[in-house]
């Protein structure tokens, strides 16, 4: 078991902007990250301190916490003095939370604010977390890649918070470690000054991995042509939550802070219906106070995906999405059919400008698309084959999509009323579902409410208004002219109970001599300024190597690492099929980039790594 006995649970989703933020925490989620305005990986989806100062305000309304990624490498003073000024006006404004990838960060003299270290830093053991923990680093993100066992592992042998990715878009590469932006930026400016800037530990990631790549064996055989060899599948741990948050895991992570807003209100609403099953089960609590009503049926196929995966929780499988697989929900199996229509045998109905998949015997995987519908007969484009017999899947739903899309949703913190006549005045108390009460007197007026329809009277959802009234006590009909002033009194005095009483985590980075567990650290641990240098020197680092984005020759260096391996993907593993293995090594062109690199297989952790081919020499 974890050390650690939880009794809360945190669904943490992206907030892309303000409204996006807040639309997520209407939809359930316990906690924000959302981008600074620099340093913070998405820097096409930065934000205002001005819009993350009223974020703060209404997430807090709820107890919703707001974590802010600055979690860029830096590579000057003047970064690291722009992320230290920063973070002050961070810590000012009220934000639960700092996700860094930086180590430096730690070394700068930063007020007492909870530090998150990304998936960037490489927190992949148990010996990471108790390093971490011991420098009072409150929390990190595990790397996607991990299995249950590594997890448990980490959990059992520290108390540091974990945090781990549930659902999204899944890189292939170890995060931190893909440096194929850098080495494209560098190809194309000379100056490593300007690429480091232009790459992804910087925010800027034109995603070459989901591009098309050439295959080639050491002879030059082509293994795969322009194929999409590295386009996952999206993450979805739907199905392994409960089972996480048992062996200690505290926050669930949704990533897409790039993605549109009904990626961000359906993801947010699943897993927090799953959350709120675990609550109920366990009898503990969410992190973050209300509850959710919907103007939409959450499902995960309301999202544009590629099909879904849980990666290596549960073991190595294949991964590999792309022209080859079945992707969506089952919408029924074909009866009638010919080049033009189909028919089929289910109550589904399907719109204009769905797309659906369907395999017919051992041909590649076809996509068609709706045109019309008359009656029960639809009318689409792209279907090559006899339909009939087959069942079809729906990865594009218009309907559903538009559904969430358009979606009016609410988050409301329960209140009960108790109202009491006394000495011709209303003694009135007002308790909140988290046991903050306020009480007041209210002048008797003229308008008779009878008793049984105060609560509905009272009950009114409002987007604006985080409190409903949902529980009146009374025992005679009331007299109060206006409903709203009178609700309006005791909101504002919840709401003062509530900011008096929200939970707020202050915590000090320690800095202490305690030692690292390596003595060594490879430029692959991102060492990129003084600060960063600094920090593994007074932890007892005996050999720093610079990170490769500062400007190191790349000849022998790994630019690539991942622990998805396409030889296992392709069926062309030595373990598993020996007999049919092309001659390595094997070389890999990206197409997009026109980059070719040298694919180095490590069985022994079952690995893969790129190595760039300078073909200049």
């Amino acid at each position: 078991m974890s050390k650690r006995n939880l009794k809360d649970i945190e669904i943490l989703s992206p907030g892309k902007n303000l409204f996006y933020a807040k639309e997520a925490i209407r939809c359930g989620a316990d906690a924000i990250y959302i981008g600074a305005p620099k340093f913070s990986l998405r820097h096409e989806h930065a934000n205002s301190m001005k819009d993350i100062k009223e974020l703060v305000e209404f997430a807090h309304k709820y107890w919703a916490k707001i974590y802010i990624p600055l979690n860029c490498l830096l590579y000057t003073e003047e970064d690291i003095k722009t992320a230290q000024n920063m973070i002050n006006e961070f810590y000012e404004m009220g934000i639960d939370g700092l996700i860094i990838q930086d180590i430096g960060i730690l070394e700068l003299d930063l007020p007492p604010i909870p530090i998150i270290l990304s998936t960037n830093t490489g927190c992949y053991t148990k010996e990471d977390a108790q390093f971490f923990e011991k420098c009072n680093v409150r929390r990190i993100v595990l790397p996607r890649e991990l299995t249950y066992e590594e997890i448990k592992d980490i959990t059992e042998n520290s108390n540091i918070e974990i945090e781990c990715f549930c659902y999204g878009f899944l890189c292939v590469g170890y995060s931190g470690n893909c440096y194929l932006a850098y080495v494209e930026n560098l190809k194309n400016t000379k100056s490593s000054d300007i690429a480091h800037y232009n790459a992804s530990n910087h925010g800027v990631c034109p995603e070459r991995c989901m591009g098309h790549w050439t295959l080639k064996d050491a002879n030059g055989n082509i293994i795969r042509e322009n194929d999409r060899l590295f386009n996952l599948r999206f993450l979805s741990l739907h199905n392994e939550i409960e089972r996480l948050f048992d062996i200690g895991v505290d926050s669930f992570k949704i990533a897409g802070r790039e993605k549109d807003l009904k990626h961000v209100k359906n993801s947010t609403a699943i897993f927090s219906q799953i959350a709120d099953e675990i609550v109920k089960k366990k009898g503990i609590k969410r992190k973050s106070s209300g509850r959710t009503i919907l103007g939409f049926k959450p499902d995960l196929y309301k999202n544009f995906n590629k099909g879904f995966t849980d990666f290596f929780i549960n073991g190595r499988k294949k991964e590999m999405y792309s022209k080859y697989h079945i992707v969506g929900s089952n919408v029924g199996k074909v009866i009638e059919s010919d080049n033009t229509f189909f028919i089929i045998d289910s109550d589904i109905s399907l719109s204009v400008g769905d797309r659906l998949r369907y395999k017919a015997e051992n041909k590649p995987v076809q996509t068609i698309e709706v045109l019309k519908k008359e009656n029960n007969k639809y009318y689409a484009k792209g279907i090559n084959d006899n339909l009939k017999g087959l069942d079809l899947y729906r990865y594009i739903d218009v309907k559903g999509f538009k559904e969430v899309e358009e979606s009016v949703n609410y988050r409301v913190i329960s209140v009960q009323l108790e109202i009491e006549e006394k000495n011709n005045k209303y003694n009135i108390k007002a308790t909140d579902e988290d046991k903050n009460s306020i009480e007041l007197i209210y002048d008797i007026e003229k308008n008779v409410i009878p008793k049984d329809k105060i609560q509905k009277l009272l009950f009114k959802l409002d987007q604006e208004c985080e409190f409903v009234i949902d529980d009146v006590i009374s025992q005679n009909d009331i007299k109060i002219d206006n409903l709203e002033l009178f609700k309006d009194k005791i909101f504002e005095l919840l709401r003062k109970e509530r900011a008096k009483n929200r939970p707020i985590d202050k915590v000090q980075v320690e800095k202490n001599n305690y030692p690292y567990y390596k003595k060594e650290i490879s430029y692959l641990g991102n060492v990129t300024n003084s600060c960063t240098k600094a920090f593994y020197e007074r932890h007892g680092v005996e050999k720093i190597e610079p990170g490769l984005e500062t400007g190191l020759d790349l000849e022998g260096k790994k630019v690539f690492s991942s622990r998805y391996c396409l030889r296992n993907e392709l069926d062309l593993c030595s373990k598993l099929n020996p007999k049919n293995v092309p001659t390595l090594p094997w070389s890999l062109e990206q197409i997009e980039s026109n980059i070719k690199f040298k694919i180095e297989f490590d069985c022994s952790k079952c690995s893969m790594y790129l190595y760039l081919i300078n073909e200049e020499k």
